[in-house]
């Protein structure tokens, strides 16, 4: 990674007609004592920067007839020391200067983006999007999602991106700038980045221990017969088809209610031979020679003394009413041997760490932690492969999925649209939700990123660009999965409803299914977790690079310079919280994690950060700063989106996901009533950062209630540092 050069005027700035703008122009036209209004670096115009290197000016000043000159530092960032050393009629003062801290920034441009585009493309594009489009219309659901990204989501991930750039600090310092008492924002992110480490980290664990498993001459979640296996696990290909079941059983209903009793015990007869014959009755047939049995026998002499009335019921017992649940040795291989997840009792008892599962997520920390510990030097270098190889992987998953039999009519179902389904608010809340949680504002991800950029970086731009990246590659996303899904349905003879899976089980439980089923399956699994595995890395470090640099840039002296040992320090503490995720009761944590963590109380973070940024710095300062940047003013239709549409957009995601929390939850496993509690604690306890905080800003500030309330609300000026050019808020280091 380069640094960022010295600095003089801003480009684009000069003769602007925005009263911001030329506030901030006039501290362009001075120069310190012996510059001559030039940096030696030759930069463009910067913002201010926190500060670290010191530099020493010596100023001489020579007294005559009794009679001396008096000196003093006219730059505000001589603040170090000031030593007069006087001997006769002439005296030295000594002033050290704080000099500019250079910042780090991203050696190519394309490294910067390879980072968004990372952080924002992640598991969720490939679990979620698929599901929640089919779900809520098929294609129908595009023009609500649309929409939502047009005047919601896009004009958020502008304004992070706008903000970590001009400022160039993370989310700590960044708010004596806008609004001082809204703080408790960058901790409340801070806390939040550090839930979603504990539990996102241990996802990606579980694609390491597939990876492992699938370098093996045979996948091992392809036959049943393995230790872990129960009686009731079954091969896809080898179960009585369950819809042929169903329509054989209404037909013996309605043949049944107009036969007389011999004819009625000639077609139970029919029917018993058409389900010993099948291919189930051959995979189970002990409990199918008793299923023979009860048809062949038993229910002829029942029959004759039933009315029309019960034979529905019969036939309900006729279509195997009675049969055991059957698994699939996917599910029984994710669920019995990967998680291990029967040998717990829930939340109320998770038993111990599974030692291997552990050791995988620890090669995940790993991981993380050398593309963190030289900042955006390393993170610059590792994007390359976390940001590109996914799409890689989908494009060759895709060319192998749509020609599979089967895949036009997954696809088709993907994208038929259902109009009908856009008068549903919940299909607007559902695209609503899908648009945040995939940009990624407010995760101090975007601020952190940007602000390596250099000053008149196009952000404007970028957000267009890896926003519709993002969006683009979750479409991408369905075809690559429906395609499958289709292939599995028409295998199974069964609907796609009845194939497909939300989440987890999606990537974990239903694709390894479909991939064993193909020709070459292990080359096929193996790509597809190495996927999974790049998909989740570049989001987690992102995420985590937001905490880091936050702390960096607040804490400069004490974590700033020793940032190696603070990131080695950190993930090896949130290792250490993380183990309880795995446990063999550590998935139902994970989603307790997902939905108590950053899930609920992210949106209240980032309505209070839209807020602070477009009520009380305001709108114009805002588009302000973007000129000076640009050269460029906003047009109207951001600034009456930031202003009343997107903080809108946010609250209503809140309302409606405090309504619907439960739903989050899922309905596998009941929660107890204790952690509901243990919940709700965990998210207030990053909520609240944001009022306590602004407590004690004002309880910290001098002077009398209105004087307090100015300083707690109102952002600290700005001030020329030593460099010509740039500005300054904060502790010099």
């Amino acid at each position: 990674m380069g640094t960022e050069p010295g600095t003089t005027n801003s480009s684009g700035s000069g003769g602007s007609g925005s009263r911001g703008a030329k506030k901030r122009d006039s501290w362009h036209t001075a120069a310190a004592p012996g510059t001559n209004g030039t940096s030696t670096d030759g930069g463009h115009g910067e913002p201010p920067d926190t500060v670290s290197d010191t530099a020493a000016l010596a100023v001489k000043e020579a007294a005559s007839n009794g009679s001396s000159a008096t000196s003093k530092p006219t730059h505000p960032a001589t603040t170090e020391t000031a030593q007069v050393l006087q001997s006769g009629k002439e005296r030295s003062l000594v002033v050290a200067l704080t000099g500019e801290r250079r910042r780090e920034t991203w050696s190519q441009k394309a490294e910067f983006l390879l980072a968004v585009i990372g952080f924002a493309v992640d598991l969720g594009n490939v679990w979620r999007f698929p599901y929640i489009c089919y779900q809520n219309g098929g294609g129908a659901f595009l023009i609500p999602y649309c929409i939502m990204l047009l005047f919601g989501g896009l004009p958020l991930f502008y304004m992070e991106l706008a903000l970590g750039q001009f400022h160039r600090c993370g989310c700590l310092s960044i708010w004596k700038r806008i609004c001082p008492a809204l703080k408790g924002v960058g901790y409340a992110i801070c806390l939040i980045d550090i839930y979603m480490g504990m539990y996102y980290n241990t996802i990606i664990g579980w694609a390491v221990y597939y990876l492992f498993a699938s370098f093996s001459s045979e996948l091992p979640w392809t036959k049943c017969g393995n230790p872990w296996n129960t009686e009731n696990c079954s091969p896809v290909t080898g179960r009585v088809n369950e819809t042929v079941t169903s329509t054989v059983a209404t037909a013996t209903t309605t043949a049944m209610s107009s036969m007389s009793t011999g004819a009625a015990s000639a077609g139970v007869t029919l029917v018993a031979s058409a389900l010993g014959n099948s291919t189930m009755g051959t995979t189970h047939s002990h409990y199918y020679q008793y299923e023979h049995h009860l048809l062949s026998s038993t229910l002829p002499t029942m029959l004759s003394n039933l009315t029309t009335s019960t034979m529905a019921t019969v036939a309900g017992v006729v279509g195997g009413a009675s049969a055991p649940a059957l698994s699939s040795p996917a599910r029984e291989f994710f669920e019995r041997q990967v998680l291990e997840q029967y040998k717990s009792n829930g939340l109320d008892f998770m038993g111990p760490v599974k030692p291997s599962l552990a050791l995988c997520v620890f090669g995940v920390f790993v991981l993380v932690y050398f593309s963190l510990w030289k900042g955006v030097r390393s993170a610059g270098k590792v994007v390359w492969v976390t940001a590109l190889a996914p799409y890689v992987v989908l494009l060759i998953l895709l060319a192998r999925g749509v020609t599979l039999p089967g895949a036009a009519e997954g696809i088709r179902y993907y994208l038929t649209p259902q109009w009908d389904k856009l008068n549903n608010s919940r299909v607007w809340i559902d695209a609503a939700s899908q648009i945040f949680f995939s940009l990624g504002p407010g995760f101090g991800t975007l601020l952190a990123l940007s602000s390596y950029n250099k000053f008149n970086n196009n952000c404007y731009r970028d957000a267009l660009l890896t926003s519709s990246i993002n969006c683009l590659t979750s479409f991408l996303a369905g075809f690559v999965i429906f395609s499958v899904l289709g292939y599995m349905a028409q295998v199974q003879n069964k609907s796609i409803e009845e194939v497909g899976l939300e989440g987890p089980g999606l990537v974990f439980i239903v694709y390894p299914e479909a991939i064993a089923m193909m020709k070459g399956s292990v080359f096929w699994s193996i790509i597809f977790f190495l996927m999974l595995i790049t998909l989740g890395l570049d989001s987690t470090f992102g995420g985590l690079e937001a905490m880091i640099t936050a702390l960096c840039d607040e804490y400069p002296r004490t974590i700033g310079r020793r940032r190696e040992l603070f990131v080695l320090i950190l993930l090896g503490l949130i290792y250490i919280c993380a183990l309880p995720t795995m446990t063999y009761g550590g998935v139902y944590l994970v989603n307790f994690l997902n939905v108590y963590g950053p899930g609920l109380a992210i949106l209240f973070v980032v309505f209070v950060e839209a807020a602070g940024v477009f009520w009380f710095y305001g709108v114009e300062n805002f588009s302000a700063d973007i000129e000076q940047m640009l050269g460029k003013k906003p047009s109207l239709f951001w600034r009456i989106c930031w202003k009343y549409i997107s903080p809108t957009f946010l609250f209503c995601i809140l309302i409606f996901s405090l309504l619907g929390y439960e739903e989050m939850l899922g309905e596998e496993y009941e929660y107890p009533e204790w952690s509901v509690a243990a919940g709700w604690a965990l998210t207030l306890s990053s909520v609240l950062c944001i009022p306590t905080y602004m407590v004690y800003k004002f309880l910290i500030s001098p002077g009398n209630c209105n004087d307090r309330l100015r300083r707690t609300f109102k952002p600290e000026p700005l001030i020329p540092t030593a460099i010509p050019g740039q500005l300054y808020t904060g502790t010099a280091v």
